[in-house]
């Protein structure tokens, strides 16, 4: 989680007090997106995982959430080739990924408070 590239970014486009709306909107999209992934890979619906894998890893990517991106990426990949043998362990992997990124901003708030 690279907090400090993404408010970089902010502050280039102008928009650098954005951070912690955008920060608030991913700690609170994130549970609703993970249960939407989650219930895809158990319903084994291939276009369901790549869809919500996709919609999750943009707004991971955009914070900079890169490991949690990278996992969410193959578990897009794996819905859009039908291939989910192994979505049941990436799914435990991308929980972990999204929990640790949320304690970390809940941690430590994007303004240093």
């Amino acid at each position: 989680m690279d907090v400090e590239r993404f408010r970089a970014e902010l502050r280039e486009a102008g928009v650098e007090e954005m951070i912690g709306t955008l920060l608030d909107t991913f700690v609170e999209d994130a549970p609703m997106r993970f249960a939407a992934l989650e219930q895809a890979t158990k319903n084994q619906d291939a276009k369901a995982v790549a869809t919500a894998a996709h919609a999750f890893k943009s707004g991971a990517g955009t914070i900079h959430a890169t490991s949690l991106a990278a996992a969410l990426s193959n578990a897009e990949t794996a819905g859009r080739t039908g291939q989910l043998e192994s979505n049941a362990e990436l799914l435990e992997q991308i929980r972990a990924e999204y929990l640790a990124v949320v304690r970390e901003l809940k941690a430590k708030p994007p303004n240093g408070n």
